[in-house]
């Protein structure tokens, strides 16, 4: 991606703030697997949607990343989704579904991890 910036996670909010204040729009944010790190990306739309711009940082398994729901409540949805699905930790979420928003409390625990087996969170019957 041409507009793809690397940063460090200890920038993640003052270059999302900056983007958000010079008028974009936060889009989504993905999440990859790359076996010892994961790899969060956040896409934001400018210039009336003609322009995207990403954000990347790396960062180790376990390690926490810094919510930008302190700058804009757009991106709340999406961390939840991250913190469920990839077990990425997010500190300072605004709110916080506890790892139930989309998944059941009977539910595989971050089934989109490569090296993880899917394996249920509640009792089984």
């Amino acid at each position: 991606m041409e507009n793809l910036i690397k940063i460090d996670k200890s920038a993640i909010v003052s270059e999302g703030k900056a983007l958000l204040a010079a008028g974009a729009k936060f889009v989504t944010a993905v999440c990859n697997d790359l076996d010892a790190e994961m790899e969060v990306t956040y896409f934001f739309s400018s210039n009336r949607g003609t322009e995207m711009k990403g954000l990347r940082c790396t960062v180790a398994k376990g390690e926490e990343v810094p919510s930008l729901t302190g700058e804009t409540l757009a991106v709340v949805l999406i961390e939840n989704e991250l913190q469920e699905l990839f077990g990425l930790k997010v500190k300072g979420i605004a709110i916080d579904y506890g790892g139930h928003m989309l998944l059941a409390h009977d539910s595989p625990t971050t089934p989109m991890l490569k090296e993880k087996k899917a394996e249920p969170k509640g009792e089984q019957n």
